[in-house]
């Protein structure tokens, strides 16, 4: 059952690291949104391209209210409540099975 355990736990950490970064990349392609106009710049269309892998599908169900886009909040919390939920339940799955 160790193995197993040692999945779980490899899939958590992973997991973890996956959101870490999306996290990161949303609140710098905010910052960039804010501070840098030139949309075209090789950084900013980097970090824009990271978040956009969480930030699409929310904005599809969700549009801006005014000229306010409330979705890299909402991402975030998101984000935030699958690595306190599911990414902690992993790690417990993979304590009690090593």
């Amino acid at each position: 059952m160790f193995v197993i355990g040692n999945l779980l736990r490899a899939i958590a950490v992973t997991l973890r690291s996956f959101i870490y970064i999306e996290i990161v990349s949303i609140v710098i392609s905010v910052i960039f949104s804010w501070v840098m106009p030139y949309y075209y710049h090789p950084v900013r269309r980097f970090f824009d391209s990271l978040s956009s892998l969480v930030l699409n599908p929310i904005r599809r169900f969700l549009p801006p209210i005014g000229s306010v886009d409330i979705s890299p909040m909402i991402a975030i919390f998101i984000l935030l409540f699958l690595d306190e939920f599911l990414v902690e339940t992993l790690f417990d799955l993979a304590v009690r099975l090593s």
